[in-house]
């Protein structure tokens, strides 16, 4: 029988977890990150290699667990799934996340932490390697980045120079250093590096005001940013069809002279091709009152003789252009080994979960004379695919339906990352969503106008074409991941020389 000694590992591991998740939005206590994760580096220091790999994988399940527990509201609430299976989906799903927790910090960082430079400066490049690593395998998940928990801290400043998981490694750096504290504070290593971020934390504040990018024109442009507050059982009712026909056009004539209409993701469920009708209707009605309209509406292609079909942002009026989502959402936009999936539960055969990924190389929206980068939902999410296509964007604009996720704190978070968008590239962003959080956010991350979540509303707000480029922009994660890499090695040259 284990001692209850044992146990204890786990359980601060526990409230470590529950801790890092206060410090991301809707809860923002954002100075406890560094020592929520030190409780972790900690819990990995004296451990053996079975301790560590089983601590590892326990932190990551109950981080992942606590954090993005909201998929249970798709897929139960929305997906129709049973309750006990959509929670038995739910653990899985937040399992296969820990799982990749293993490699960085149960491998890893066990053969390097027997010095002061593995297990401090180690485990910043580990943390970094491992969150960047999650925004592109098995096509990413790049949700609670550690760096999206100073969004509004002091230290956000730093955003548009390192980035978000630039700013990760100066977290999981400042967690290892305070654990270290009393093991290494003799060491001249970890002098050197706490002097270092302690300089870096001092300036960070001075840049949290500091204007990267600057107005490309005089003027602002009034936008006006639907939230129309369908249930999704309303939006995929084709009793509903006309009704919501009706209201968005019907929106669109009491808009007359705003110079930018957005509405959000799949304002219309109906297939673009398949409503000639309507489209023209939008366009001459946006067109005569000097409108630029942007929607929401999935198209279909023909594609060497096969029939697909993508979720896609659309112009009419005095806006132009056709983008269509690159960063698909598992099952719920493609559903992963169709072929054995298909039929077996209905949350496998969701509306529209038959979209195809768009092309790479696309042309941007313009509304009028500006040059719109478009993000549908999750692709938001991914650091370096929005600062790499920001760079020649006037505006940023996202539309989203994060009604799939109810009332839970899924919503807030999505929130939080598209302010660091804003944030990172110096650019006004704009996000259109079915309802909510309809907002407009300034290029300091600063959210200027917001509707209330689950009401019908029109958000009425000015924004600015920005020109420049950030740091970020400049020279993405490339420095940090070069950096991280080389750490890494180094440390496990010096272990091999010990």
């Amino acid at each position: 029988m284990k001692r209850p000694t044992a146990f204890l590992p786990y359980l601060l591991l526990l409230l470590a977890a529950g801790a890092l998740i206060l410090s991301f939005a809707p809860f923002d206590i954002w100075f406890i990150a560094p020592f929520a994760l030190a409780i972790f580096h900690q819990s990995l220091l004296k451990a053996d290699l079975k301790q560590t790999l089983y601590r590892s994988f326990y932190f990551g399940l109950c981080f992942y667990l606590l954090g993005v527990h909201w998929v249970w509201v798709s897929i139960h609430v929305h997906g129709g799934t049973p309750a006990a299976l959509a929670t038995i989906m739910t653990l899985g799903f937040c399992a296969i996340l820990s799982f990749f927790l293993i490699l960085p910090f149960g491998l890893l960082f066990y053969f390097i932490k027997s010095t002061p430079v593995g297990r401090t400066l180690g485990f910043a490049a580990i943390w970094f390697l491992h969150e960047w690593t999650s925004t592109w395998i098995f096509t990413g998940f790049p949700w609670l980045l550690l760096g999206y928990s100073q969004t509004e801290s002091p230290f956000a400043g730093l955003a548009p120079i390192v980035g978000t998981l630039g700013l990760s490694f100066i977290l999981a750096l400042m967690a290892a250093l305070i654990s270290c504290a009393k093991e290494d504070i003799k060491q001249q290593s970890f002098q050197t590096l706490s002097i270092i971020l302690v300089v870096i934390l001092v300036f960070a504040p001075v840049f949290k005001d500091h204007e990267w990018t600057s107005k490309k024109e005089k003027d602002p442009y009034s936008v006006a940013i639907v939230q129309p507050n369908y249930t999704l059982e309303q939006k995929w009712d084709l009793a509903m069809l006309m009704p919501i026909r009706e209201f968005y056009q019907d929106n669109l004539k009491s808009l007359k002279g705003t110079d930018i209409i957005l509405w959000p993701e799949s304002a219309f469920t109906e297939i673009y091709q398949e409503a000639p009708d309507l489209i023209d209707a939008l366009q001459q009605t946006a067109e005569k009152q000097n409108n630029a309209l942007i929607f929401g509406m999935p198209t279909e292609w023909d594609k060497n003789g096969r029939t697909v079909y993508y979720n896609s942002i659309h112009g009419a009026g005095l806006a132009s252009g056709m983008y269509h989502k690159q960063k698909l959402v598992p099952f719920g936009e493609y559903v992963p080994f169709e072929e054995q999936l298909r039929g077996l539960i209905y949350f496998f055969d969701l509306p529209l979960s038959e979209f195809s990924k768009g092309p790479k190389e696309q042309v941007f929206l313009n509304a009028k004379q500006w040059r719109v980068a478009p993000y549908i939902c999750y692709e938001l999410v991914y650091p370096d695919f929005v600062s790499g296509s920001a760079s020649k964007a006037d505006l940023l604009l996202t539309v989203s339906n994060d009604t799939w996720f109810g009332k839970s704190i899924g919503p807030k978070q999505h929130m939080q990352m598209a302010q660091m968008r804003a944030l990172e590239t110096g650019r006004y962003l704009i996000r259109g969503t079915n309802d909510g959080i309809t907002a407009v956010v300034d290029p300091q991350g600063k959210i200027t106008d917001q509707l209330p979540q689950f009401e019908r509303g029109v958000l009425k707000s000015e924004v600015y074409a920005m020109k420049g480029l950030t740091p970020l922009m400049q020279y993405g994660t490339l420095p940090f991941l070069i950096l991280s890499g080389l750490i890494v090695l180094v440390g496990f040259k010096r272990r091999q020389a010990k």
